[in-house]
């Protein structure tokens, strides 16, 4: 029995940035230094914008520590399953191309470290996964030596991206019912 709503060729199919981050979009994420320890967590909220096919994206992070930013990009497809983004604290534009279900998406990025801002490196892999969620492994870097990494995972609340398996729906009604 397959219990994943998408297949590989399914997925391939229907990964477009400027499909997937229309409406609303939740993510929750972890930094991890090069040692493995984990330094921040975060949630986003995610509003897309799409407009003659340009995708924009309204992202408000909430971290750990009470923090929190804004990020606005604007994306545009440039054909081939490519885009271009800019935002206001990357530098130059972020490049990306997706290849079957996998975006990989690189920039350089001024990283806010204290009261300082530092130019990083960010090279992302962005998975659309059987479930209709997005993992995101980014790995930060400066002069090539790797500072950390970024894991994100997104998902679209009541959308077709986001079908569970009929089992899932079971459990998480069993559970409601049992916290009453």
């Amino acid at each position: 029995m397959n219990v994943l709503p998408h297949t590989e060729k399914n997925c391939e199919e229907v990964f477009r940035l400027e499909h997937y981050f229309e409406g609303y979009t939740f993510a929750e994420g972890v930094f991890e230094d090069r040692f493995g320890k984990v330094r921040q967590r975060f949630i986003v909220d995610i509003e897309g914008f799409v407009e003659n096919s340009n995708l924009t994206l309204d992202e408000t992070f909430k971290f750990n520590d009470g923090r929190e930013e804004t990020r606005i990009w604007e994306i545009k497809p440039t054909g081939n399953g490519t885009y271009l983004g800019e935002a206001a604290d990357v530098v130059g534009y972020a490049n990306g191309k997706i290849i079957g279900n996998l975006l990989q998406w690189q920039y350089e990025m001024l990283l806010p470290i204290g009261t300082k801002r530092i130019r990083v490196h960010f090279n992302d892999e962005i998975w659309l996964l059987g479930s209709g969620q997005l993992l995101n492994r980014a790995r930060v870097s400066k002069f090539g030596i790797l500072l950390g990494i970024v894991t994100i995972v997104f998902c679209k609340p009541h959308s077709s991206f986001m079908s569970l398996p009929a089992w899932q729906h079971a459990d998480t009604q069993t559970a409601a019912i049992s916290r009453q």
